[in-house]
């Protein structure tokens, strides 16, 4: 096998939704491919978010291993989380790997690769930091498409309401995203890693709307997943007989039936003090948010007391609410007591429990002793926690230690959560309500896309759920003759070759020494601001 390797993300993509649009023959090039292709859904990681999931498939390694298991990571507390770096990840990356083999890769938005860890051609991703995401600069002299570059679409189109001009937005910024892929197509690689987010922006958005075939209710969003086929057809045109191709995604998405707030809930079972005296709020109300910020210095904050009959009494928030519509500054949303508080869901990302053990955080309150059997208790809480029709939350509820395995399963959240068919939602309503908020909308799922294209592989459907998502590592190299890091999670599945091509090019191993990660200063707000935006951290 001498030929390159070209993995295209399709951010978010489920067959479940693909087959629909290839059956009303919106998707003509990923139609074609299928017949010629073996192709598969893929098991994501836990939870099936961004940076995990992503992370988990350039390592080879789950989790508790690579050490990433949500945008941010805790910096000691409770309290204070920052966003995930790449210098977070705690195993080597394939692409790493790869360079220290002289061989070439080119990385375009492929999340947690800022900062670069390589010399090589890298448009990083979603936790950049500042304005600048192509490394190295000077590539925008020699391709001047790469000077539109940009991570993120215009989010205050979203905070406004204006989720018509977002979504043509995201395609805009996929459509640039393409130029600088055609850029780049012309140096000199042997494995080019691309990933178009604008297939899970626009999920989020639209995905019921997708999902019933109801297109003119949402064309752009039907028109982002219509754009990247075409990315794939252009590839397709351009691939060498010995090349191959893989599209994976990094989970699927499902329709929810709303929004359970996980932290309110944690309130009511009596595990949980919201913090009155600093309110926070919710990324949804960022536009309120900035005016609020801007005004504290000019209206008296609410008083804690007062926060606090509102939200714990029902007869006084109405009058709470009528002084808001009279413009009276109020939070919408309170932050947690963590020194006060068992337990919390520290994000809404990491679709889990946190229990605030005063050994491993020095502003939890839970003696090291009370750990055990707290978890159990949670543990059996959302096993046989039901939604308002009767029905399970959650799927599953999960200690970490049977989820994850490594030296890193230590830093996940104690209880792992779903999948399930309500989002999960950090914030606590200032003016309460109840944990159940019915709104259909689309969320993340465990399966995603798996496709291989090329010489080495076999036509058709593999049974569901044949790929897990640390086997894109390992296929990445052997597909390039490579030998594959000894000790990784993922694996060769066999049913995904041509018959004989196991035995005519055998899996080779070879050790790889452990990374060495220097952590740099980093604007950790401003980053997080950006992730808000898109509706993250909610």
């Amino acid at each position: 096998m001498t030929g390159r390797v070209i993995v295209l993300g399709w951010d978010g993509a489920t067959w479940t939704l693909l087959d629909r649009l290839m059956a009303d023959g919106k998707l003509p090039n990923l139609k074609a491919l299928c017949e010629r292709s073996a192709h598969s859904t893929m098991v994501s990681a836990h939870p099936p978010v961004t940076a995990p999931a992503w992370v988990s498939m350039a390592t080879g390694v789950n989790p508790g291993r690579h050490g990433c298991f949500d945008f941010n990571k805790s910096d000691g507390t409770l309290g204070k989380l920052r966003p995930l770096q790449a210098w977070d990840i705690a195993e080597k990356t394939f692409y790493e790997v790869l360079e220290e083999r002289g061989r070439r890769v080119v990385l375009i938005n492929l999340p947690v690769t800022y900062p670069p860890l390589t010399s090589h051609i890298t448009l990083t991703s979603l936790l950049t930091q500042g304005d600048n995401a192509v490394f190295p600069e000077q590539l925008k002299e020699k391709h001047p498409a790469l000077k539109a570059y940009r991570c993120f679409p215009d989010t205050v189109l979203r905070a406004k309401g204006d989720i018509v001009g977002y979504l043509r937005d995201i395609r805009a910024l996929e459509a640039a995203r393409f130029e600088c892929l055609k850029a780049l197509w012309e140096e000199a690689w042997d494995c080019m890693f691309c990933v178009l987010s604008g297939t899970d922006w626009v999920s989020h958005e639209a995905f019921p709307e997708l999902m019933r075939g109801e297109y003119e209710k949402v064309p752009d969003a039907l028109g982002m997943f219509q754009d990247a086929d075409r990315v794939l057809g252009w590839i397709l045109e351009r691939l060498a007989p010995e090349d191959h191709l893989l599209m994976v995604s990094d989970h699927g998405f499902c329709t929810a039936k709303g929004v359970f707030y996980l932290n309110e809930y944690l309130e009511e079972e009596g595990l949980l003090v919201p913090d009155y005296a600093r309110p926070t709020f919710p990324p949804s109300h960022r536009m309120e948010e900035a005016a609020m910020r801007a005004a504290e210095g000019k209206k008296a904050r609410v008083p804690a007391a007062i926060l606090c009959g509102v939200h714990k009494y029902a007869a006084v928030r109405f009058f709470a609410k009528v002084a808001r519509k009279l413009g009276v500054t109020w939070p919408l949303s309170l932050g947690v007591d963590h020194p006060a508080s068992k337990a919390s869901t520290l994000t809404a990302e990491c679709h889990g429990v946190t229990i605030h053990d005063e050994t491993a955080f020095p502003d939890g309150g839970v003696a090291d002793s009370e750990v055990p059997g707290l978890a159990s208790q949670l543990e059996m809480r959302f096993k046989t926690l039901l939604d308002p029709d009767g029905e399970p939350v959650f799927a599953a509820a999960r200690r970490r230690e049977e989820v994850y395995h490594g030296p890193k399963t230590k830093d996940a959240a104690h209880l792992l959560l779903g999948p399930d068919k309500w989002g999960v939602a950090a914030a606590i309503k200032a003016l309460k309500t109840i944990p159940f908020v019915r709104h259909p909308m689309g969320i993340h799922a465990s399966e995603g896309l798996f496709l291989g294209a090329g010489p080495a592989f076999a036509a058709g459907r593999l049974p569901e759920r044949s790929v897990d998502i640390t086997d894109v590592a390992p296929l990445i190299f052997h597909l390039l003759g490579e030998p594959i890091p000894e000790g990784l999670d993922g694996r060769l599945v066999p049913p995904l070759f041509k018959e004989g091509h196991l035995d005519n090019h055998p899996a080779a191993y070879a050790p790889v020494e452990p990374p060495d990660r220097t952590p740099k200063d980093m604007d950790a707000e401003a980053i997080q601001e950006r992730l808000k935006g898109l509706g993250y951290m909610g």
